[in-house]
């Protein structure tokens, strides 16, 4: 696609491992298994967006019901085509720069899923559905934020889309901050 091509001067590299500068993992998402209770789903919507030929962010957790504003910015035609197990997949055209449009998961999906482009086939993203907010995704230097989690004994579930999946027993009592480290081998 020459849009595309105009949009990167140098190489652009596949997002499927980013590694920090110390050999940190980034686009991990982290998020605490069977959290017991109910959570409303957040009004304000999280962004999909096709900007420079890929999707922004490459990897993200959302709530159950939460909205999801898919938007292109790009000059060109892309599509949206989004690959759940247990909610319903659809395949949306987005050929017109500008273009949003809203969707929204109404079941959990915590086995990330594949949301692809049809028109570029290097496009990529993946995203969680969870029932809960208690979730986050690895920044550039590896580190993730989990805030406000209950007093309690948990399992955090670490996936990335390389290395698979890891869990790790945690328990936080009240006003308690904890570090948990996960090492993936490359």
């Amino acid at each position: 696609d020459p849009y595309c091509a105009s949009q990167h001067p140098t190489p652009q590299m596949d997002e499927e491992v980013v590694i920090g500068p110390a050999g940190e993992l980034a686009n991990v998402i982290v998020f605490v298994k069977d959290v017991p209770g109910s959570y409303p789903a957040p009004s304000t919507p999280a962004v999909l967006d096709q900007k420079g030929c890929h999707y922004v962010p490459h990897v993200s957790a959302v709530q159950v019901g939460q909205p999801i504003e898919i938007k292109n910015s790009d000059a060109t035609l892309h599509n949206v085509h989004a690959m759940p197990e247990v909610n319903s997949q659809f395949n949306e055209g987005q050929p017109v720069q500008g273009m949003v449009s809203t969707k929204k998961f109404d079941k959990a999906e915590v086995k990330p899923f594949r949301i692809k482009c049809d028109v570029h086939g290097w496009m990529k993203s993946y995203m969680a559905v969870l029932p809960h907010p208690y979730h986050a995704v690895s920044q550039m230097n590896g580190t993730f934020s989990i805030a406000n989690l209950p007093p309690g004994s948990y399992t955090l579930v670490a996936w990335h889309e390389k290395y698979g999946q890891q869990e790790q027993q945690v328990t936080v009592g009240p006003k308690e901050q904890k570090q948990v480290t996960f090492t993936f081998k490359g």
